[in-house]
């Protein structure tokens, strides 16, 4: 604990207000879809025909549907586009970047951290979220800071007892929390955060001293989270077709399930972010989105679209199994294409 005590107070950035940007908190999301269900373009057509479809209905990759009229640049395209160059910048600076394998480089030797104990810890970073109805990013961000922390220290390096790794998650999420939201704090504090690790108020905070020095107090990075609204947010802006909140609402969902992935460590945020668009788009039959997104090559996406459909396989991570029953509880099933069918997309 003395360690933790002479580390550097937080700069004004950490200390600073919170981002205000409106995002809606999970709860909000849930509330706002519920009705909505993924369906092909041919599904969508039926539908319309015989009335509401049963929400279990398997979704499957449909055809590409008529092309739809280009979209004139948006006003201001010119200054969105110096967001998304500073955006991509930020999220390639050396100091925003984990160990693409810091398991094997600096955990080396040390005990409770595996590939599979780390999808355990994203998994619980995400229901304990839910659960306080934090901001809908908060889980990427704190599995952001994770990541990060552990392929600058060593896991042992966190000056508390019991389990290391659910004391770091439980620092990461409280210190993930007071950057999306701070109006959000009366909802969660430091005794909270200490139920996900397992400890007391005064080790999860620690172990946020600790956290927050070891990421040189750099916490406002993107997050795929951050891209996925940016990379669709003119198809749901004043959009009131269910294609477009459909695509949105499962690219967000198949980020969140490549958080679970280790191999998706190694990938930028907003190449993540890219391939979630470009899948959901080719499942929901929007042909707008199931293009190369945001710049992006099919060549410089197609790693990462591996990686997501490895999540799906049939030995998924831990975790999948809840993030696909919350989801279908909600949403209904939906099928990736077959991956052969890519092919062409890679031409």
């Amino acid at each position: 604990m003395a360690a933790a005590d002479n580390l550097p107070m937080p700069s004004t950035e950490f200390l600073a207000p919170s981002r205000q940007d409106g995002e809606a908190d999970m709860d909000d999301i849930v509330q706002l879809t519920r009705s909505i269900r993924l369906r092909s373009h041919g599904e969508a057509s039926a539908a319309a025909a015989a009335g509401a479809a049963d929400a279990t209905t398997a979704v499957k990759a449909a055809s590409p549907p008529p092309s739809r009229p280009k979209r004139k640049p948006p006003q201001g395209w010119e200054y969105e586009a110096s967001i998304d160059a500073t955006l991509q910048a930020t999220e390639r600076h050396p100091a925003e970047r984990p160990s693409p394998d810091y398991l094997r480089d600096t955990q080396a030797g040390q005990e409770g951290i595996t590939a599979a104990s780390r999808a355990e810890l994203v998994d619980a970073m995400t229901d304990f979220s839910r659960h306080y109805r934090l901001a809908a990013g908060t889980p990427h961000r704190a599995a952001a800071f994770v990541d990060r922390f552990l392929s600058a220290r060593k896991l042992g390096a966190i000056a508390a007892g019991g389990d290391k790794l659910g004391i770091l998650g439980g620092a990461a999420v409280l210190a993930a929390a007071k950057y999306e939201d701070r109006l959000l704090l009366h909802l969660i504090g430091a005794r909270q955060a200490a139920e996900l690790g397992e400890c007391s108020r005064r080790e999860v905070l620690a172990a946020e001293r600790q956290l927050v020095a070891a990421l040189g107090y750099r916490l406002g990075g993107p997050t795929a989270y951050t891209f996925v609204d940016h990379f669709t947010r003119h198809i749901v802006e004043g959009e009131e077709d269910e294609e477009a909140a459909a695509v949105w609402l499962l690219a967000h969902h198949l980020a969140d399930m490549a958080l679970l992935s280790y191999q998706c460590v190694a990938f930028l945020p907003s190449v993540v972010a890219a391939s979630a668009v470009l899948l959901a788009g080719l499942v929901v039959g929007y042909p707008e989105m199931a293009a190369p997104v945001a710049g992006y090559t099919m060549e410089e996406l197609s790693e990462c679209v591996d990686a997501i459909y490895d999540v799906h396989a049939s030995e998924p991570p831990p975790g999948f199994g809840r993030m696909m029953a919350r989801w279908e509880a909600t949403h209904g099933r939906y099928s990736l294409p077959p991956q052969s069918t890519l092919a062409d997309l890679y031409c």
